[in-house]
């Protein structure tokens, strides 16, 4: 009898069977990637959070050796510094502080210049998408300059001048107005811990104001409100709520899902929901008052 040969069983996968270890791969895929970015993300919010402390302890640190928060923004003789040019030393940047020249313009073309366009790493949040010389992801904040309606308080109402002094960053020396619009302005000195009748526990200093717009066209040199060197890196509380599209694009904005951070005048730092409401927003922004609302902050 003639032997029958073995059955060959032919090697690798059917066209079925690729495509279902296809589908599950590309199943497993989609379930790793939402996890993958929670984590990257959680770690870019430490981060975050790590960079506003250490800003917390330089802000401590200098009014500790000088009695006095440093100015949000130095208009002293036209120079606008900003707060986070004047904490350098106690961030340990004094190497980059020893070259700037703060009896001149923040920008001056003899120097200063060149060292505003240098990246402080703690001033840059590592969920920010843009990407430019001198580069500022955190805000001082001058104070609210909306009331509890929302509405804008007016520097030409005599009554309504506090705001420009209702944070504790806020712009020092003597602001100059259109003559018979505003009573005459004194000039203003840095605030005090003594000023923040709040308590420092529920006063803002700096809040994230991510990815802001620069100042200049495309062929001059852009800075302003996004720049670390520069005063106006410094915004007001101007709208009810935060993250708001279009209302907070200088300020009050983060690309974190849900709110931004916040660094308090006793150093500690705390993640600020969208859902807070204008009131407590409005306390939280000014260091004298008298607000009872704190929204848990």
């Amino acid at each position: 009898m003639k032997a029958i040969a073995p059955r060959t069983v032919p090697s690798g996968f059917t066209l079925v069977e690729l495509l279902a270890v296809i589908a599950i791969i590309g199943t497993l895929i989609g379930l790793l990637l939402p996890a993958v970015q929670r984590v990257r993300e959680a770690g870019r919010r430490m981060q975050c959070s790590n960079n506003l402390k250490q800003m917390g302890v330089a802000l401590g640190n200098y009014e500790q050796a000088k009695k006095r928060f440093p100015p949000g923004n130095d208009q002293a003789g036209e120079r606008y510094h900003a707060w986070s040019s004047f904490v350098l030393p106690f961030l340990e940047q004094s190497t980059v502080s020893d070259r700037i020249d703060y009896s001149k313009h923040w920008d001056d073309v003899g120097g200063n210049s060149a060292i505003a366009d240098l990246t402080i790493p703690t001033y840059v949040c590592p969920s920010g998408i843009k990407s430019f010389a001198g580069k500022q992801d955190y805000a001082g904040v001058l104070g609210s300059s909306i009331n509890r309606n929302g509405e804008q308080l007016a520097i030409v109402n005599g009554k309504d001048l506090q705001f420009l002094t209702s944070g504790v960053l806020y712009a020092t020396g003597t602001t100059l107005y259109v003559p018979g619009t505003v009573p005459s302005q004194q000039p203003r000195l840095p605030a005090s811990v003594a000023q923040v009748s709040d308590g420092l526990s529920k006063t803002l200093l700096v809040i994230e104001a991510v990815d802001r717009e620069q100042v200049g066209a495309a062929d001059t040199r852009k800075s302003g409100d996004a720049g670390w060197a520069c005063g106006s890196n410094c915004c007001s509380l101007n709208a009810r709520v935060i993250n708001m599209p279009g209302e907070n694009d200088n300020g009050f904005r983060s690309l974190h899902i849900g709110g931004i951070y916040g660094l308090f005048g006793d150093g500690h730092v705390t993640f600020i929901s969208e859902s807070t409401d204008a009131p407590s927003l409005i306390a939280i922004c000014t260091k004298s008052g008298g607000e009872t609302e704190s929204a848990g902050l």
